[in-house]
């Protein structure tokens, strides 16, 4: 049975990881026959993207938790569509699109937690996990045992994974010594990136300190890949260590494939509570070795020993010592890069993502056909 679903992405003013997350999902749901709506903000990059992509927007902006101006858009756009599942993917989208949703008896609501915080009270998870919405997913395990911790009712809440494009994403444009050429890495030395938004949380200032730890004991450049607002202020601690000789800051790019697929080894020194972080998929996708930290749902990903290597979060030794293991070892780094694809391709694709939701909807939906309410709501 074809399902009509509206992924809502009202409050989304730019682009990020959530934002391709919805489009991504979006294209693959339709391309197995949904007929798939996005609800999002006018002139914005999530419509600007979604209509070069072919999909279908409808327009609708919620600023604010309860800003409640376009309530009623959002009403009629479910009536247009007749939409049967409302897919919600951030926090600012919980209330009005949810109160939408429910007035107007759509009877599978989906609330998807894309970030590791707890609910900020007990009425807000009594809202969201027990009125506004009838199923939760979160990205990881450690976001859904966050959930459970603050009051959701774990039957009520499943993980499903990210996924990411491992057959799209590993069709790289430029050769990987062509980029190494173009970044100034020496031929004979060890890449080891980094790669996102430079802020605290992300462990460059870890990464720095590791380096320093490490010295010249093995032929290492570490490449920065994006940018971000502690750029500078990572560029300056770097030339205050020492190490500044050691570092290449190859600003953003585009190309993020073909930049990984330069390096040697993908770094992912979070000091949060990552909640599932694409670059660990994607350092996979291009069979790297992929060095992460004991934290969010980074360990759920990458098998330690095997398809990378996991150290305590802001333990700059601990990063050190498994770069060093692996700077030291080429046939390691083979070896867990093999692993690691294999690992992303049979777990983390987008393609299983889509499925484990497809099946989800489809579970959710013959539940609520087979209520009283929703026999109720179709006889009205």
């Amino acid at each position: 049975m074809s399902l009509s679903v509206l992924q809502v992405a009202s409050s989304f003013a730019s682009w990020g990881g959530t934002e391709l997350h919805i489009l991504n999902l979006s294209d693959q749901l339709r391309q197995r026959g949904y007929d798939v709506t996005i609800a999002c903000r006018p002139g914005k990059w999530v419509e600007e993207r979604a209509k070069q992509m072919g999909l279908k927007t409808a327009s609708a902006t919620v600023e604010r938790q309860l800003d409640w101006r376009d309530y009623g858009r959002l009403r009629q756009i479910i009536r247009d569509h007749k939409i049967d599942i409302v897919h919600v993917h951030w926090s600012l989208d919980m209330v009005v699109p949810g109160f939408a949703a429910l007035k107007e008896g759509v009877p599978v609501r989906i609330l998807s937690r894309h970030m590791p915080y707890p609910f900020k009270s007990r009425f807000g998870t009594m809202l969201y996990s027990k009125v506004l919405f009838t199923r939760m997913v979160t990205v990881s395990n450690s976001v859904r045992n966050t959930l459970i911790k603050c009051g959701v009712a774990p039957d009520r809440v499943e993980t499903i994974h990210h996924g990411t494009n491992v057959e799209a994403f590993a069709k790289t444009t430029v050769d990987a010594k062509t980029v190494r050429k173009e970044l100034g890495i020496p031929d004979n030395h060890v890449a080891v990136g980094i790669v996102g938004r430079i802020a605290p949380e992300k462990g460059h200032t870890v990464l720095l300190e590791a380096a320093k730890i490490l010295g010249d004991k093995y032929p290492l450049r570490y490449v920065i890949i994006g940018s971000g607002p502690d750029e500078q202020k990572i560029k300056d601690l770097a030339a205050e260590m020492g190490v500044a000789d050691k570092f290449i800051f190859a600003g953003f790019r585009d190309d993020v494939n073909n930049a990984i697929s330069a390096m040697d080894v993908v770094t992912v020194p979070s000091t949060w509570n990552e909640p599932c972080s694409a670059v660990v998929q994607q350092g996979m996708a291009l069979s790297k070795p992929v060095v992460g930290t004991i934290a969010g749902g980074t360990p759920e990903m990458i098998v330690d020993g095997e398809t990378g290597l996991l150290a305590p979060p802001s333990d700059a030794p601990a990063l050190a010592e498994a770069i060093g293991r692996l700077a030291g070892d080429a046939f390691l780094r083979k070896s867990m890069g093999q692993a690691g694809y294999a690992r992303v391709v049979e777990k983390f694709s987008l393609s299983v993502m889509t499925d484990k939701i497809e099946e989800l909807y489809q579970r959710e939906f013959d539940k609520a056909r087979g209520s009283g309410a929703y026999q109720k709501a179709l006889a009205s």
